[in-house]
C-alpha cells in the first residue's frame, strides 16, 4: 500500500507579505495541492510569490464531501498544504474541521464510485501505520500572538474565545467569560466592536480594561486601550475598519 501523504497546515501573512516565513513558501512550492478559503485570495499570495499548485475551496460552510475529498488525496499519497485567508489555519478557522477529522479518526476510504466515503475503525491499532495521514504545522504570522505580545496584559495564561455569538447563545457567552480569572481574547469585526465592548460593560464592569489591536501589519495598523468607558468615547477617532483582536482585561486580575 502507497504511504499516505503529509497535511501541511501553513501560516500566512495577516498583512505585510514580508511576513512569510521561507519555509512556508518551500512548503506550498512542494505540495500537490492547497485547501484554502479563497482561491481568489491565495491565488494572489501564490501569484507573488511565484507558486503555481491546484487549488480547492475550503470554507466555513463546505460539505462533508469535500472533506472526504481531501482525506482521499492524502490518502493517495498526495501532500496537501492547509492555508486560511490570514494567519494560521485551525484556529477559528473553517480549517479546524479537517484537521480534527484526521487526528480524531482512524479512516479507511472507500470509493462507491461516486464519491468517498469515511469510515472509522474504532478498533485500530494505535501504532502510526504507512497510510495514516501526518499533520505538520509550518508556523508564522498568528493575529492572537501578535496583538497578545503586545498588549501588555498577558503574563502567563489567558482565554481565547474566538468569534463570539452574533445573537443566539452571546448572552450566555458572555455569563461564562465574566467568571474567568484571566484575560480573554476575542476575535471581532470593526463593524461590532461597539456592541461588543457594551456587553464587555454590561457584563465584566465599568473598571475592565480592554486593548484593541486593528489590521495588524497592514497600513493603517492601530493599537490602543484603556477602561471601557474610556475606549467607548475615543471610538469616533479611530477607524472602525478592518480585523480587530479584542483583550478583555477584569480589574480584579490587577495587583
Amino acid at each position: 500500500m502507497k504511504n499516505a501523504g503529509i497535511l501541511y497546515i501553513v501560516a500566512t501573512p495577516i498583512g505585510k507579505l514580508g511576513d512569510m516565513t521561507l519555509r512556508a513558501i518551500e512548503t506550498l512550492k512542494k505540495v500537490d495541492l492547497i485547501a484554502c478559503e479563497d482561491t481568489r485570495v491565495t491565488g494572489v499570495l501564490l501569484k507573488h510569490f511565484n507558486i503555481k499548485k491546484p487549488m480547492v475551496a475550503y470554507f466555513a460552510h463546505s460539505k462533508l464531501s469535500k472533506i472526504e475529498y481531501l482525506i482521499s488525496e492524502l490518502q493517495s499519497g498526495k501532500n496537501v498544504a492547509l492555508v486560511t485567508d490570514a494567519g494560521t489555519p485551525g484556529i477559528s478557522d473553517p480549517g479546524q474541521a479537517l484537521i480534527a477529522q484526521i487526528q480524531n479518526s482512524k479512516f479507511k476510504i472507500q470509493n462507491s464510485g461516486e464519491h468517498f466515503m469515511l469510515e472509522s475503525i474504532d478498533d485500530a491499532p494505535v501504532k502510526q501505520s504507512n497510510n495514516q495521514i501526518k499533520i505538520i504545522p509550518i508556523p508564522g504570522a498568528s493575529a492572537l500572538t501578535g496583538a497578545a505580545s503586545v498588549s501588555g496584559m498577558i503574563e502567563k495564561e489567558f482565554f481565547f474565545a474566538g468569534f463570539l455569538p452574533k445573537k443566539k447563545g452571546r448572552q450566555i457567552k458572555f455569563n461564562q467569560l465574566k467568571e474567568l480569572n484571566v484575560p480573554i481574547i476575542v476575535y471581532e469585526s470593526a463593524m461590532r466592536l461597539e456592541r461588543t465592548l457594551r456587553d464587555v460593560e454590561s457584563y465584566l464592569g465599568a473598571e475592565t480594561e480592554v486593548f484593541i489591536a486593528r489590521e495588524m501589519t497592514k497600513l493603517f495598523e492601530e493599537y490602543w486601550g484603556g477602561k471601557i468607558g474610556e475606549v467607548l468615547a475615543d471610538l469616533s477617532i479611530h477607524k472602525l475598519k478592518g480585523e480587530i483582536v479584542l483583550i478583555i482585561q477584569k480589574s480584579k486580575f490587577k495587583n
